[in-house]
């Protein structure tokens, strides 16, 4: 039986992770690597699994991600330089544009610095925490700008995470586009965006394929590295789609089937 190593942190396991283990726990053998209880001494570790599946996005997920890439031949979905870009959004925002990606315009500027748009997001540079954007809204001088309160939080206080913001020019859009990304599969959504409607399922549909953002998302990923991926577009009044953020580890239960297609696209991959 295939063996897949589940590595993982508490809040994905217990938000994110329960449907996709059910069904793989009746295809393969399942061990899970939890952050808070296992990543604490290496050496103990002798790997016996075909391949890893990564949850989480933490700091000692990723050592211990590079530790079975550097040890092991053991295929990682995603590997640790993917997963690094994907919560960097600076880093992600400048791969992506050098591989042709239409990015909104972004700075990395100072705290109390404006960047070079009249109308912007601000948003936490480093995206690995587990909780949700939290949106203030204001018009100055006629202009939108939105403050992500997690950027706020975390370039404040005595040991602030950092003293710059990630800046993004504000793309006006009626609908904001989910994309996720399975291997060489696609799942298409819209869904009114976040600052129109803060419960973006109640008005989440599923929708049919849009060979632009399908041409998209297959360049951005594989800039990236991405085997499993989702990723947030915005359509400005041009109809030019823009990709806003670009995610390693999302919640692929949305998806009808979600956790099946995860567990059995894992089973193929490990047999390559």
């Amino acid at each position: 039986m295939i063996k897949i190593g589940l590595i993982t942190d508490n809040y994905h396991l217990e938000k994110k992770s329960i449907q996709f283990l059910k069904y793989a726990n009746t295809i393969s053998d399942v061990s899970i690597y939890l952050e808070e209880d296992y990543m604490i001494d290496f050496s103990n570790y002798n790997f016996d699994e075909d391949i890893f599946f990564v949850k989480a996005k933490g700091d000692l997920v990723l050592n211990l991600v590079k530790l079975i890439e550097k040890e092991t031949t053991i295929p990682v979905i995603n590997s640790s330089r993917s997963i690094s870009l994907a919560f960097n959004r600076f880093l992600n925002s400048i791969v992506l544009r050098k591989a042709g990606i239409q990015v909104p315009n972004f700075s990395l500027n100072p705290v109390g610095q404006s960047p070079p748009f009249n109308e912007y997001i601000i948003k936490n540079i480093i995206d690995k925490e587990n909780y949700a954007f939290n949106p203030q809204i204001q018009k100055k001088e006629g202009y939108l700008r939105v403050v992500d309160i997690r950027a706020i939080d975390e370039s404040s206080g005595n040991y602030p995470k950092y003293t710059h913001f990630y800046f993004q020019d504000f793309i006006k859009s009626k609908w904001e586009y989910k994309v996720y990304l399975i291997g060489d599969d696609i799942f298409y959504f819209k869904q009114l965006p976040v600052l129109i409607n803060p419960d973006k399922m109640k008005s989440r549909i599923k929708i049919e394929k849009i060979p632009e953002l399908t041409e998209i998302a297959y360049n951005a990923t594989e800039a990236m590295g991405l085997k499993l991926s989702s990723m947030d577009f915005l359509k400005s009044k041009d109809g030019k789609f823009f990709l806003t953020d670009i995610n390693s580890s999302p919640n692929f239960n949305y998806i009808k089937n979600g956790p099946k297609i995860i567990g059995d696209y894992l089973i193929k991959q490990a047999k390559i």
